[in-house]
């Protein structure tokens, strides 16, 4: 592999350095019995060297250098088994023991999912020639069937599948990976026998002794398609540990088995955990604390050594330090408030002073939290959930940094996890009599589309929001779904609870209420604007 390094064993000479030393006694004869040849030789050098490497990162002198860059390992789309073992491992580690990292972890979780990823389902009555009623009740039914199912999506019958999609992301975010098996489930007691199990990343692998099963424990078809997937039992017998094969797909086109992770590359199999490339920031940091902690405690210890300089002193301590038994004075002693102490004849004090925290303890702190954030696509003030040091512009700014990398999780965990079962229990529901759509396999897609909002994203100046929402709607520059979708509400909820309000309130005889613009708050200079408040 190129650009690798090779430790010379004794007496060896390194292919590049002998290239060099024969050219350099080749030019040095030139230039002495053919100074032109020479010359243009030099020149022709220069010139390939100008053609062969256009971008000075791909100079093999500069590569030589970055020697410690791995840069011939990276070629494979999925990292090796023990690669990924070992990133998942400390990964959770650091999850389990750091408090930045499980922060991150549970800010991306809450900010993403939430409560929970609600279907609104969006049937459109011209495609399936059917009237606008009719397609408003086949909604209705679509959204009623899910409610009802969310209560027992998990195979073990435990979770909520807003719980399930919860655990999904942790684990997106841990592991890089997770699987999902939508499976059967036969008790009496379940109204509907689809449901979920999940898999974690480390049971999808090889099984031992398969040939034919590649690396990753996932069977591919000829363009790359997942065939099978390899899954520990968890149980052993003689032979070793048991696996089970789960196709992809069953023969109708169902999924069998989403596999849950955010590909980085073409051709990439498997999952690496989101906190891959800040490892070894979170490792910097956690060791720099950790100094500082450790020189903040000899601080407080006010250590002090009492030192001789008196010779015949040193003497005796020397005789005593060879039979401790004859030395009989303390050898640890204690300082007291206000004490006076007189130090014998040849004896002085030096106290240990570290000097910690420096000056540099907070900078460097901030520096490594910014690195990491911006790895995780969190802003530094979501990431600490400190604003202290913003005013409302920056608070805003990096609030809707957030929501892009927010948003842009909440559009791919739902084509990956929720449509695909989303589908499978109306299927299910189509066939109960529950949902009762004309021709579903004829028109599945018409019937099953949907679009998935989730938990509002709050506001951070609720009268400017507020304003600005309603003069989008005004102004045909957004819609009434839009702006109760980004508040974590469904549109139609929303208008029927106002009918029936203002229904109570005619039968009430009540006025009705007035909006009053009222100007906002002055700052104590004197100035309405907010912008430049903390």
């Amino acid at each position: 592999r190129p650009f690798q390094r090779r430790h010379l064993q004794p007496g060896e000479v390194p292919l590049s350095g002998l290239a060099d030393r024969i050219g350099t006694a080749l030019d040095r004869a030139l230039s002495v019995l053919a100074p032109g040849l020479a010359l243009r030789r030099a020149e022709s050098r220069i010139r390939f060297g100008m053609a062969a490497t256009m971008y000075k990162a791909a100079d093999p002198e500069t590569m030589d250098r970055m020697g410690w860059w791995r840069t011939g390992a990276d070629r494979k789309a999925t990292p090796n088994a023990w690669e990924r073992m070992s990133l998942r491992d400390v990964s959770r580690h650091l999850i389990r023991n750091n408090a930045v990292a499980a922060g991150a972890q549970d800010t991306i979780a809450l900010n993403v999912v939430g409560q929970g990823l609600r279907p609104q389902s969006r049937l459109r009555a011209d495609r399936l020639g059917i009237s606008p009623a009719r397609a408003a009740e086949l909604q209705r039914q679509a959204e009623d069937v899910w409610d009802e199912w969310c209560g027992h999506a998990d195979a073990t019958g435990s979770l909520h599948f807003d719980d399930l999609q919860f655990l999904a992301l942790l684990k997106i975010v841990e592991d890089g990976e997770v699987l999902a098996l939508p499976t059967w489930a036969d008790e009496p007691w379940r109204p509907w026998g689809r449901c979920l199990e999940f898999v974690e990343a480390d049971r999808l692998r090889k099984p031992g002794g398969r040939k034919d099963v590649p690396e990753s424990g996932i069977e591919v078809g000829s363009r790359g398609q997942p065939l099978r997937y390899w899954i520990e039992s968890g149980r052993k017998s003689a032979r070793g540990t048991e696996f089970f094969g789960v196709d992809a797909r069953d023969d109708k086109g169902r999924p069998r088995v989403l596999h849950l992770f955010r590909p980085r590359r073409p051709g990439q199999s498997r999952g690496i955990p989101l906190f891959s490339s800040v490892i070894t920031r979170f490792a910097n940091l956690d060791d720099f604390v950790e100094a500082e902690l450790m020189a903040a405690r000899v601080a407080a210890c006010l250590a002090v050594f009492v030192t001789q300089n008196d010779p015949l002193a040193g003497a005796a301590s020397a005789r005593l330090a060879a039979d401790p038994g004859q030395d009989n004075r303390p050898r640890v002693q204690s300082l007291s408030p206000a004490m006076i102490a007189y130090m014998k004849q040849g004896e002085s004090i030096n106290v240990v002073d570290p000097k910690r925290p420096g000056d540099a303890f907070v900078p460097f702190v901030e520096s490594m939290l910014r690195f990491i954030g911006m790895a995780l696509g969190l802003p530094y003030e979501l990431l600490v959930k400190d604003f202290s040091k913003t005013n409302y512009s920056s608070a805003r700014a990096a609030l809707l940094e957030g929501r892009r990398m927010f948003s842009n999780w909440r559009s791919w965990l739902p084509r990956q996890l929720n449509q695909p079962i989303w589908e499978l229990v109306l299927e299910e529901a189509w066939l109960r009599g529950r949902f009762e759509a004309g021709d579903f396999h004829g028109f599945k897609a018409e019937y099953c589309r949907a679009v998935w909002i989730g938990g509002g994203w709050g506001w951070v100046d609720p009268v400017k929001e507020v304003q600005s929402s309603t003069q989008a709607v005004a102004g045909n520059l957004s819609t009434l779904a839009d702006e109760c979708a980004a508040q974590g509400r469904d549109w139609e909820e929303v208008l029927a609870q106002r009918k029936r309000e203002e229904d109570l309130r005619r039968e009430l005889g009540l006025a009705e209420p007035s909006m009053s613009r009222t100007a906002p708050p002055k700052t104590p200079d004197g100035d309405a604007d907010e912008e430049d408040r903390v």
